[in-house]
């Protein structure tokens, strides 16, 4: 409807009025596509030396395994899907927690803070690829992912009991088999939470949309273990957004933690018992990219458009 009337007020108009109206609906098209990202930071994880780029603080580290360059194709993972030509194939960052003599209270941070990529701030989007392995049967097999931007870099972000302390930045947890449960009145007690520093911002449990369709194959249904997932982390505006394999997971307005670092990290929540060996996480194509402001790509849109309105005149 609109494409009709549109057309026909410009029927009526003048050859000048008209070239108005072309520039001013191409304006409008253009203030509405969003800036070109630039690259900040990428990793596939192709052999041991990325670990120079990375600084791992573990809670319990006796306990815990950090693995860059890591071969998951040997443990029988097949490729992640965000892996482009020219990547080594099936190499990772793996992390594998609480499998020592005894169990622990733990967690791994791997924060990106090396190499010179230091604090990332202004708008941001992070992508990685997570594998999260779970054996059968389902017992003491709750273990689950961490991962966050905006952080201080120093501490050790993690699900810590029922509360959180010295926790910082925009950071999350995702169990990896649904074994939280939902009638907990624990804010942190769910199979995902959103985190911003020791607050709950968020929090799922796998039954719930969007997991049942998202993961419907999982070691329960909603669980996203034994699969790839595709996480994005995008912040613009103050406004943090997170997606699984391109769905909306949550999103909130972030008042207290502007920029710093990201962090890739795994946990075992539960520290009375070690669970299986066959219990880990992989990651793999981390990148991070800069995203300009709307309005710096539409003043360059509206130059661009009145420089072509000059050559068309001058070519009369």
């Amino acid at each position: 409807m609109l494409e009709s009337q549109v057309g026909f007020q410009i029927h009526f108009l003048g050859e000048e009025n008209m070239r108005k109206i072309q520039i001013l609906a191409a304006s409008a098209v253009l203030f509405a596509v969003p800036g070109m990202a630039s690259a900040l930071y990428s990793t596939s994880f192709d052999n041991a030396g990325v670990a120079s780029d990375f600084n791992v603080v573990s809670v319990a580290s006796s306990a815990d395994t950090v693995i860059f360059g890591d071969n998951y194709g040997a443990r029988g993972i097949a490729e992640a899907p965000g892996t482009t030509g020219g990547a080594a194939a099936t190499r990772g960052l793996f992390m594998q927690t609480n499998k020592g003599a005894t169990g622990v209270i733990n967690g791994i941070n791997a924060y990106l803070t090396a190499g010179g990529v230091n604090s990332f701030t202004g708008d941001i989007i992070v992508r990685f690829d997570m594998w999260m392995n779970v054996p059968t049967p389902l017992t003491n097999t709750t273990e689950q992912a961490l991962f966050g931007i905006n952080t201080d870099g120093l501490g050790t972000n993690t699900r810590t009991g029922a509360a959180q302390t010295g926790a910082d930045g925009v950071w999350y947890h995702l169990a990896n088999e649904g074994g939280y449960g939902n009638t907990s009145s624990t804010p942190n007690s769910r199979d995902f939470v959103g985190y911003a520093g020791n607050s709950v911002s968020a929090r799922l449990d796998n039954g719930e949309a969007p997991f049942t369709t998202l993961f419907p194959n999982g070691p329960l249904a909603g669980a996203p273990g034994n699969g790839w997932v595709r996480v994005e982390i995008s912040e613009s505006a103050g406004n943090v957004e997170l997606k699984f394999n391109g769905t909306v997971i949550s999103n909130f307005a972030n008042g207290g933690f502007a920029d710093g670092f990201l962090f890739l990290g795994y946990q075992d929540p539960f520290s009375g018992s070690i669970g299986s060996t066959s219990l880990f996480a992989v990651y793999d194509n981390l990148s991070v990219e800069a995203v300009p402001e709307p309005a710096t790509m539409s003043v360059l849109a509206l130059g661009a458009l009145a420089a072509a309105a000059r050559r068309r005149k001058s070519q009369k």
